[in-house]
C-alpha cells in the first residue's frame, strides 16, 4: 500500500502529459483470460482479489484526502459529453472503461482508482489515473 501511496504522491506532483492529461497506471495486472476452459474457473477469485486491492487503496486515499464524490460518465460514454465542463478530457478517457467512478479532488487533480476490464479475454488492471479537473474555479463533481 505504501508504494502505491507513493506512486500516487508522484503522479498529483508530476506536469501532465500535453497528449492525454492524464497520468495512467496500472498498480496491478492479472493474467489474460483467453482460455475458455479455466476463465470461469479464475476470472470470479482474481476479480474478487482486484476488488479488494482496489477498496484498501481507496481507504487510504480517503484517509488522506476525504471522502470521494461519484462522477457519472455516461454522458461521455455516450458520446454527449460536455466538453467545457472542467475534467472533460479525464472523464473522456476514464469513459473508455467505466459509466461510473468516484473521484478524489486533491487541488486541481482528481483521483480515480478502479479495477478495469476492457474485454473479456484481456487482463483485470488495478488502474491509478490522476488527471486535471480544474478551472481556476471550485469544480463541481
Amino acid at each position: 500500500m505504501d508504494q502505491w501511496l507513493s506512486v500516487l504522491d508522484d503522479l498529483l506532483v508530476r506536469q501532465l502529459p500535453a497528449d492525454a492529461d492524464v497520468h495512467h497506471v496500472d498498480l496491478r495486472v492479472s493474467e489474460d483470460f483467453w482460455d475458455c476452459q479455466t476463465r470461469d474457473e479464475i476470472y470470479e477469485p482474481r476479480c474478487a482479489e482486484f476488488e479488494a486491492d482496489r477498496d484498501r487503496f481507496a481507504q487510504a486515499i480517503t484517509i488522506r484526502y476525504g471522502s470521494p464524490q461519484p462522477k457519472d460518465l455516461m454522458p461521455y460514454v455516450s458520446g454527449n459529453s460536455p466538453h467545457d465542463e472542467p475534467g472533460s478530457l479525464l472523464f473522456d478517457y476514464l469513459a473508455g472503461w467505466f459509466c461510473e467512478v468516484d473521484v478524489w479532488q486533491v487541488g486541481d487533480r482528481g483521483i480515480i482508482v478502479e479495477v478495469g476490464h476492457y474485454d473479456k479475454e484481456l487482463p483485470l488492471q488495478l488502474m491509478l489515473v490522476v488527471g486535471d479537473i480544474g478551472d481556476g474555479r471550485t469544480t463541481v463533481l
